[in-house]
């Protein structure tokens, strides 16, 4: 392995030889890098034909808006938005080059955070500095305690909470409610809903309205392939939504304004729960009810835990899966009856 040199600066150089250039002078690769031993690895790396993007003369502020550049053709526009509003946070190690951040120095940072934020924005601030310097400087241990994360345990709302919600609500959100409780759906797929989408009773749920990096909603498909599906419903449900031309979308308002109007719902109902919670109570209805997971999280969008064991060995059986959907559009059917008494 080659050797390498200290330079006045402080850093370390290796120089291997490379080729003869026209006038056969010999031209040589030189590699520099914080540490002798980081130094000494490009340089192998290089002559075995192995070569890594290594930049650790990079300061932390460049490195983290690094990644998220080099990172934002795979990532959804609204985990690249969350990336870009946690820049601010390395202010205090903007400027510290890769090389001399510390454990220590890291530790200290992440401590401090902690007096201001939730212990799950610290970890997230966490997670995209460990990220982006492992694609900088992929060698470099980092080893830091994160404040422990408590998670709240909350109650999935009863039949009696989205049935009173329900009957309170404007026709507009009656059928965001129902589409979320009766059909698992998530505001950003309630908001893409066209009515090209329902075929009698069946639903094609294979679009979402997020907002992109500048902020506007667009309409695209789900960042995941479990999210793509086609959904059952009760055919109350379908009464409820409606008609329209095939691009018309079904429900009329974003998913900041399904949000919106649905806390203010809540609020004058004097029900604690949030709109996200309507999943909840569908795939709770959908365990009381005896419905096993695979089908559960098939119908509602989720990924499956095994990936062995559910897409190897529980492959769907269609007349089991077609009685689970019947059990549960059955119940639901029954709690929108219910409301119109």
């Amino acid at each position: 392995m080659p050797t390498a040199k200290r330079l006045p600066s402080g850093s370390w150089n290796v120089q291997i030889y490379s080729h003869r250039n026209s006038k056969g002078r010999r031209v040589y690769k030189s590699f520099t890098a914080g540490t002798k031993r980081q130094a000494e690895l490009l340089a192998a790396e290089y002559k075995s034909g192995k070569q890594r993007i290594v930049d650790d003369n990079k300061t932390v502020h460049e490195a983290v808006t690094g990644y998220i550049n080099a990172k934002e053709g795979v990532l959804s526009p609204s985990t690249v938005r969350g990336y870009e509003r946690m820049i601010k946070y390395y202010k205090p190690i903007e400027h510290i080059k890769l090389y001399q951040l510390t454990n220590e120095q890291i530790q200290i940072f992440v401590s401090d955070l902690t007096r201001d934020l939730s212990p799950k924005t610290v970890s997230n601030v966490f997670g995209l500095l460990s990220s982006s310097i492992a694609l900088y400087l992929p060698d470099k241990h980092i080893k830091v305690t994160l404040p422990r994360i408590i998670h709240k345990k909350t109650l999935s709302p009863s039949d009696e909470d989205v049935r009173g919600l329900y009957d309170a609500a404007c026709d507009e959100l009656k059928k965001c409610i129902a589409l979320s409780a009766y059909g698992s759906m998530r505001r950003g797929e309630i908001s893409a809903l066209k009515y090209s989408d329902i075929n009698e009773n069946v639903l094609f749920i294979h679009a979402d309205l997020i907002k992109d990096k500048g902020g506007k909603w667009v309409y695209k498909e789900p960042k995941t392939p479990d999210s793509i599906r086609y959904k059952t419903v009760p055919a109350e449900v379908i009464e409820l939504l409606g008609s329209g031309a095939p691009d018309d979308y079904v429900v009329k308002w974003l998913p900041d304004t399904i949000t919106k109007r649905f806390i203010d719902l809540r609020k004058s109902q004097g029900v604690d729960i949030r709109f996200h919670d309507l999943r909840h109570y569908y795939a709770s209805i959908g365990a009381a009810l005896g419905i096993p997971d695979l089908y559960l999280a098939e119908s509602g969008g989720w990924k499956q835990n095994s990936k062995v064991l559910k897409s190897v060995y529980q492959n769907k059986i269609t007349p089991i899966s077609e009685a689970f959907e019947k059990k549960l559009n059955d119940h639901f059917s029954e709690q929108i009856r219910k409301d119109a008494r």
